[in-house]
């Protein structure tokens, strides 16, 4: 019974679709970086390289320049909604053959968004947002392969969290201490005062970090599982993807998390309406926004038909609890379901919430 409701479930593919388009970006930054670095570095197959796979079966570098421009030509299906399923499953194949045909070649991200291709390739992610659908046309499908996505983002966060935990200098924070150390110069270089650089170049202080981070893992991998504890989760693993993006290379893993993010969203479309003064500035201002950037689909706006409420506002927001909300109280729901305002959201309600 288990296994038939996972199967049969149905519902709203506009956050799909909003996953797909990020990670259709994505692979276009990633066709990007593995151009460039041919440019620069030359084909890896003339040098030095390890493969997994019998030299045999790495490409000449006329193939291997077929297979980067077939990547980018994927990737923009992938983007447009235009045959994006196969697409994504092309872009997933290639970053995997090139990371079997030299594993000098393998980063943890690429990997990511490797697996992410895949599964979102299961997924009818190509109803809504997509080249040739019509703008009303159903866009509902089956989950199940959204809810394999959203398991892969937990898997990923208790492998690397449990592989810290497991390795005795990455617990102590030797290993963290060891990057402050070898890194400060750059970050004083780029304007970071040098007590802060010392700072953080004590060993308990590495330490101290070191055990944040491997909890910080831990607790989103089963945190983004659990319905009571996601918005939570989301935010803390924001938090955690900056501060990483700010302390470290990592190229595109923040922003591949990022878009793993959008498939959590409840599959509710215009579940929530926005009505607003059609003769007032800020009203019609805040509609186009909402317009904008309300990638899930999450609002129905229109302009309103004047009644009791309305002619004393210039907006009113009613929420998906069936709540009718108006002023700051209208804006932090809007704040809320928004993919883009959702950080700020999670602050300002903290900070009001402790007056």
């Amino acid at each position: 019974m288990a296994t038939r409701r996972f199967m049969d479930e149905i519902g709203d593919v506009h956050a799909l679709a909003a996953a797909r388009i990020a990670f259709g970006f994505l692979l276009l930054l990633q066709v990007w970086e593995t151009a460039s670095e041919q440019i620069h570095e030359g084909y890896f197959g003339e040098h030095f390289h390890v493969p997994f796979l019998p030299e045999s079966f790495v490409p000449s570098e006329r193939g291997y320049t077929f297979i980067v421009c077939l990547q980018a030509v994927a990737a923009v299906l992938v983007v447009l909604g235009h045959f994006a399923r196969p697409a994504l499953a092309i872009s997933s194949a290639a970053i995997t053959y090139a990371m079997l045909c030299d594993r000098l070649h393998y980063h943890h991200n690429r990997w990511a968004l490797a697996c992410y291709a895949f599964l979102l390739a299961l997924t009818p992610c190509d109803r809504a947002r997509a080249l040739g659908v019509e703008k009303n046309a159903v866009a509902e499908g089956p989950l199940w392969g959204m809810r394999l996505a959203q398991l892969q983002v937990s898997i990923i966060y208790l492998a690397s969290g449990g592989a810290k935990l497991l390795d005795p200098d990455w617990r102590s924070g030797a290993m963290m201490l060891d990057r402050f150390v070898r890194y400060g110069h750059a970050a004083i270089e780029s304007g970071v005062p040098e007590r802060v650089v010392a700072f953080f170049q004590q060993a308990w202080v590495a330490s101290f970090l070191s055990k944040g981070a491997i909890t910080m893992e831990l607790f989103l991998a089963f945190a983004l599982q659990s319905r009571r504890l996601r918005l939570v989760a989301i935010f803390v693993g924001i938090v955690f993807h900056v501060s990483i993006e700010l302390t470290s290379r990592v190229e595109l893993f923040g922003l591949t998390t990022g878009a793993a993010y959008l498939l959590f969203a409840t599959p509710d479309a215009r579940a929530r309406t926005l009505r607003y003064d059609p003769t007032r500035r800020k009203a019609i201002a805040l509609a186009w926004v909402v317009r904008a950037l309300d990638w899930l689909a999450r609002f129905d706006v229109a302009p309103w038909e004047p009644d009791a409420i309305a002619r004393s506002r210039s907006f009113v927001v009613t929420g998906r609890d069936g709540v009718t909300r108006t002023g700051f109280r209208a804006v932090l729901e809007v704040m809320r379901a928004l993919p883009l305002t959702f950080p700020a959201w999670a602050i300002v309600s903290r900070l009001r919430s402790n007056r």
